[in-house]
């Protein structure tokens, strides 16, 4: 071919190259058009959809007509066809959670594949039936999203679904059957941790209808079965890698069927009541990586033969004996290792924790001794040391030096004494929770406020020394039992504004001064105790802005004066103790009127005066009310049957505790408990404590009857008072009753029969009274001696000398008062006489106004009527005068 030729081909082959790249351009221009904008359809959905939400919030701020839906926030589109694919309005915060309706205008987005509302609050209304329609879906997250009822058999329609999860429910989302679930075959991820599975227990029969599924998350489901109904054949969902059944209650053995899942990565039963031994055979999931069998029933020693992979061992909270060196020894790529809470037995040395990779470490509670060398440098890092009630030695264990990583470490209760070293406050820059608690530790605490710390615990020490400094994120601050000296000052100096603390024990140490009025930046305390110290002063105002307060104890101190007004704000409060002061004046109404969450009142040991107001009785959550040692007066309120707790109709109720995190929920209950334990000095029983002490003040009148229908009180003390009139006789209620004093009162009658069947009676006392009759036998009464009724001059029978055969004086006023039979008749004479009663009534009537009219009427007849009675009084006064003279003079005559 000649050149002029080729020169033409070549402008052709140009031209068309030219005319190819525009057509390419103009194609793109077009279906970036199409892009740009998604179908009206849809987009006017969206907005149907918005207008169901009575908080918009910014989630949806860029949710405007002006603008694409594609470009909205939470909508993503096809790129070629501009069609919505996917809706994430997922809530990162409760200040964004969506809340109203969910309204069915979605179902005009055919072409949607992933759908996610959850963290946002629909105010438990059901999961909508339409979500079943999106035939395309391959993506549903509704977990936390506060629904509740029945999940929609509808969901079965969804079959193209890979990722279910409608976790986080609280057990207000339940499935009556699993047919549902049986028809999603293409489901790779389910979660429904607390969805309330009742009792359906075929929940294997569904899940064997997932071939593809890789992770299964069914914790706390109320699971009851782990067993493989006989007609399922075989697994088929051995491709599995996650699987999570913890919180149950299977109360059977660790099931064979686990170990046939090859591709097993986690395995969680945590807390699911697994019984029996680990079996050996974990060896065979050489898969496995991460093993969690914590919080359950197993006992005997750990298997030698775990998987070699392991990353995470989590066995704590059974009970598992032996030796931990020997059988974890292979584990070489440990990470994770947490055996806290069993019986294991072993003293390890430099060589059993040769695990380069290890992160955290819980050998707490356990019988085991670490006994490491001076110069011991560990191949690790830890983040997490958990070593509580191991046995460290006397001397502060310097290894911790080479640790720089630790974000929480826990060596109390350890048998260290020594002097914690310099070092150890700075050794690493990430530590947020320390606890050196229970030690024999010594010295003095530096300023903390330039260190990222969260918690510290120094409690039950030999610290001394100023209180430190702390930071603004210190959020549990615990130095209580130490000897630090001072005042208060430096936690005023600490409470900047925003601060984060929340739990302050500066409880029995040795400060002293008045409390600083400095609390209007303590918004977020919890808990406040500062008792068992030298404090004195009134107490100050500014306590009544800790309007979080759960707990304040201020006991056994010397503060004066009146309660202060301001405290009337402290409305969430569950425990109030200010005993053992100096504190005057009544007690004021508001404390029952406000504190209506109110556990334990403690007013004890002050100067307290005036009546119990009646009030009191609203606080129905009370289980220790002790207001004894003060000088009260008046008498005991018969309302005190509204104390619901004491009377068992209501347990403790748990919205005292559920706003709250795990940590600062454990604290609470732990003060609460220890304060039961402290006060309850008599038993050991695991029951909530119960007591009223009422002793040591100037009450009067009878024991109100009312008293009996507290039929959860273990301890009763009204001793020390001015009481009068019989024992009860429906005391015999009170079936929970520990210890009772009634002693130095001026009770009367004899003591009801009855009592003997108060059969957890440990503590009775009932002297110095005015008793009488023969004492109970039976029972409990076998093990009281005479201490508990000396002082009663009429009281007769075992344990005392004196004999029910030798006449005793009856008490006048007693009127058989505890004797039901004589009640009995009295109620029959009462209910014949009300006949006579009547009749006579009357009679009396206009008789009474026929006399006494008449004297009002005549001023002459009034006149010579009281002349009468005069001369008629005259007249008795001189009769009792001669007979007295003449009694006398016969007396003396015999006497001479």
């Amino acid at each position: 071919m000649d050149s002029p030729s080729i020169s033409m081909e070549a402008r052709k082959l140009s031209i068309l190259l030219l005319l190819l790249l525009h057509l390419t351009h103009f194609s793109s221009v077009a279906v970036s058009s199409n892009i740009i904008r998604c179908p009206e359809t849809e987009k006017d959905a969206l907005l149907n959809f918005k207008q169901g939400f009575t908080n918009p919030s910014h989630l949806l701020s860029s949710w405007i007509t002006e603008q694409d839906c594609c470009k909205w926030k939470g909508v993503e589109c096809d790129n070629t066809t501009g069609h919505v694919t996917t809706l994430d309005l997922h809530s990162t915060s409760q200040a964004d959670s969506l809340r109203g309706e969910l309204r069915n205008s979605l179902l005009d987005l055919p072409y949607l594949r992933h759908l996610d509302l959850s963290h946002n609050d629909f105010h438990y209304i059901q999961i909508p039936d339409f979500i079943g329609s999106f035939k395309n879906l391959e993506y549903l997250n509704l977990s936390s999203a506060n629904f509740r009822g029945t999940v929609p058999d509808h969901l079965g329609n969804l079959s193209h679904l890979q990722y279910l999860n409608l976790s986080g429910s609280g057990g207000n989302l339940r499935v009556n059957n699993h047919d549902w679930l049986s028809q999603l075959s293409s489901l790779k991820v389910i979660d429904l941790s607390w969805v309330n599975f009742g009792s359906w227990n075929s929940w294997l029969h569904a899940i064997n209808m997932q071939p593809s599924l890789i992770k299964l998350n069914l914790s706390a489901c109320r699971l009851y079965s782990l067993h493989i109904p006989p007609t399922l054949l075989f697994l088929n969902f051995t491709s599995l890698q996650i699987l999570d059944l913890s919180h149950n209650y299977f109360g059977s053995l660790i099931p064979s069927w686990l170990f046939n899942l090859s591709s097993l990565a986690t395995l969680s039963l945590k807390n699911s009541d697994i019984q029996g031994s680990i079996p050996k055979t974990f060896q065979t999931m050489t898969s496995l990586t991460v093993l969690d069998l914590s919080e359950n029933s197993l006992r005997g020693e750990l298997p030698s033969a775990l998987p070699s992979l392991l990353k995470e061992v989590r066995f704590s909270g059974n009970s598992l004996n032996g030796s931990l060196a020997k059988n974890i020894m292979h584990l070489k790529h440990l990470v994770v290792l947490d055996v806290a809470g069993n019986y294991l037995d072993d003293t390890l040395t430099q060589g059993s924790l040769n695990f380069s990779d290890l992160k955290e470490l819980d050998l707490s509670y356990n019988s085991i001794v670490l006994k490491m060398s001076q110069s011991w440098i560990p191949s690790f890092q830890l983040d997490v040391i958990a070593l509580r009630s191991c046995q460290l030695g006397h001397h502060f264990p310097s290894w911790l030096r080479t640790q720089k990583t630790i974000s929480s470490i826990d060596i109390s209760y350890a048998g260290i004494s020594d002097k914690v070293p310099d070092w150890f406050w700075d050794t690493s820059p990430a530590m947020e929770h320390m606890d050196l608690s229970f030690n024999q530790l010594r010295g003095e605490v530096p300023d903390l406020s330039r260190l990222s710390l969260s918690v510290v615990d120094l409690s039950g020490n030999n610290f001394q020394g100023p209180v430190p400094h702390f930071s603004s994120m210190m959020k549990g601050f615990i130095l209580a039992s130490n000897s630090f000296s001072g005042t208060v000052s430096p936690v005023c100096e600490s409470l900047v504004y925003s601060n984060s603390l929340r739990f302050l024990d500066l409880s029995s140490n040795n400060l002293s001064g008045p409390l600083p009025d400095c609390w209007v930046n303590g918004t977020e305390l919890i808990i406040l105790d500062l008792g068992s110290n030298f404090l004195f002063g009134k107490i100050p105002q500014s306590l009544g802005n800790l309007q979080n307060l759960k707990i304040l104890r201020l006991q056994n101190n010397n503060f004066f004066g009146e309660l202060p007004s301001s405290l009337q704000k402290l409305r969430r409060l569950t425990v109030f103790d200010v005993g053992s002061n100096n504190l005057t004046g009544s007690i004021l109404i508001w404390i029952g009127e406000f504190y209506t969450e109110l556990i334990i009142l403690f007013l004890r040991g002050n100067q307290f005066s005036g009546a119990i107001p009646p009030q009191l009785c609203i606080l129905e959550y009370l289980t220790i009310l002790d207001l004894s040692n003060n000088a009260l007066t008046g008498t005991i309120p018969r309302c005190v049957n509204k104390f619901l707790i004491m009377a068992g109709v209501e347990g403790v109720p748990s919205f005292i505790f559920d706003q709250y995190t795990t940590h600062e929920k454990d604290a609470v209950k732990t003060i609460i408990v220890t304060i039961s334990s402290e006060y309850n000095l008599f038993s050991s029983r695991i029951r909530p404590f119960t007591a009223i002490d009422l002793s040591g003040n100037f009450l009067s009148g009878e024991i109100p009857g009312e008293l009996a229908s507290l039929v959860q009180l273990r301890e009763l003390n009204l001793s020390v008072n001015n009481l009068t009139g019989p024992i009860p006789p429906g005391i015999n209620n009170l079936s929970s009753l520990e210890a009772l004093d009634l002693s130095r009162n001026n009770l009367s009658c004899s003591i009801p029969p009855n009592m003997v069947q108060l059969s957890f009676l440990e503590v009775l006392n009932l002297s110095y009274n005015h008793l009488s009759g023969e004492i109970p036998k039976g029972q409990q009464f076998l093990t009281f001696d005479n201490s508990s009724y000396i002082g009663n001059r009429y009281l007769c029978g075992p344990p005392l000398t004196t004999e029910c055969s030798t006449p005793l004086p009856e008490d006048p006023h007693c009127m058989n008062h505890n004797d039901p039979e004589i009640q009995h008749h009295a109620s029959d004479w009462l209910d014949g006489a009300a006949s006579f009663f009547i009749s006579m009534g009357a009679g009396f009537i206009p008789g009474f106004w026929a006399f006494w009219g008449s004297l009002l009427l005549s001023k002459s007849w009034r006149y010579a009527y009281f002349r009468f009675l005069d001369n008629t009084a005259n007249n008795i006064y001189v009769f009792i005068a001669i007979k007295l003279r003449n009694w006398k003079e016969r007396k003396q005559t015999n006497a001479e």
